[in-house]
């Protein structure tokens, strides 16, 4: 048995949003989870999205058993209508008619109620935000043998709450309110649509980083072209600078202050702010520009950064109108370039 709330419905025409109902929530083990009475309008915000078995009022639904001839399931409801329709008080078109399987002996249990009285309950159990998947007359929901068939589901919760329910009710869906429906509809579109929007910013967001990663490796290319001309094909930037800095130590025991490996490698223990946010940088008449994507967080006291860079013997100066932009370069090539006019 699935987890479900059972609502004992008084008379179609008396149902209004301020109508108290006494509801029984069945649990998967088919006992009372909980019992007790709400207004109509306080009942959906309860109840949630729990599958709701509305019990119509013995006054409501008719429930008779007929006997059909052997038809086809495709016109067993017409056999029945056919047969219940000398039986009704009114136009088989003004009834809601549902009815159970045929058994071997030929007899169906049929049930039927006022279409309009039936259609105006469910808009307002919609409503009020109930999720009701069947509308079952009280003598098909209550234990075999009930000894008083005739009185209305109340409380407290006993075992007249607890019967198995028939697979089949009058929910039709031809009744069915549009905002019931559309509750449902809405949810699946507006999940959709995130979905949808978090796929599609996802992709431009990895577009984006493959884009901002092919730009870092192609300006990696061209500073190491730069600082290392011999170097006839750039496949691995990094591993094929650092090889080169290393024939420079063995060759001259160690890189000049001006060379871009070196500047570059000072540079980073230096601008440690910088670090992730690197977006390009380039070396040039031997100053090291770095632009430096949005995000980062400035030195809070740039004085002492100029200090800590000159410590490392290096001049750190940021472009005045670019604040992303900083250049980095040794003291003595610094110095003849200050005093240019």
């Amino acid at each position: 048995m699935r987890h479900h709330l059972r609502l004992a419905l008084p008379l179609l025409s008396d149902l209004a949003l301020d109508t108290t109902i006494a509801f029984v929530l069945i649990d998967r083990d088919g006992r009372v989870a909980r019992a007790g009475q709400l207004p109509l309008a306080e009942l959906g915000a309860e109840a949630d999205s729990v599958a709701v078995h509305a019990i119509l009022h013995p006054d409501d639904a008719v429930v008779a058993d007929i006997t059909v001839p052997p038809v086809s399931t495709q016109r067993l409801s017409a056999a029945v209508a056919g047969s219940i329709e000398p039986m009704a008080l009114s136009e088989i078109s003004q009834l809601c008619v549902a009815h159970g399987s045929r058994a071997a002996d030929g007899t169906v249990t049929v049930a039927w109620v006022a279409r309009h009285s039936l259609a105006k309950a469910w808009a307002l159990l919609a409503e009020a935000g109930l999720n009701v998947v069947a509308f079952i007359p009280q003598s098909l929901a209550l234990p075999a043998n009930d000894p008083r068939p005739a009185e209305p589901l109340g409380l407290p919760a006993d075992s007249r709450w607890l019967a198995p329910l028939p697979g089949w009710s009058l929910a039709s869906e031809e009744l069915r309110p549009a905002s019931a429906s559309g509750r449902w509809r809405r949810a699946i579109y507006w999940s959709t649509a995130a979905t949808v929007v978090w796929v599609v910013g996802l992709n431009w967001y990895a577009a984006r980083l493959a884009n901002e990663v092919k730009t870092l490796q192609q300006n990696m290319q061209h500073a190491v072209v730069q600082a290392f001309p011999q170097i006839p094909v750039v496949i691995d930037p990094v591993r094929q600078a650092q090889n080169q800095r290393d024939a420079l130590r063995l060759a001259q025991g160690v890189a000049g202050d001006d060379d871009f490996m070196s500047l570059a490698i000072t540079t980073a223990k230096v601008l440690d702010f910088a670090q992730s946010h690197v977006r390009s940088l380039s070396y040039e008449n031997d100053v090291l520009t770095l632009i430096l994507a949005e995000g980062y967080l400035p030195p809070a006291n740039e004085a002492a950064l100029a200090q800590s860079a000159a410590v490392h013997q290096l001049v750190l100066q940021k472009d005045e109108t670019r604040p992303h932009v900083w250049k980095v370069q040794r003291p003595a090539l610094a110095e003849p370039q200050a005093r240019r006019p």
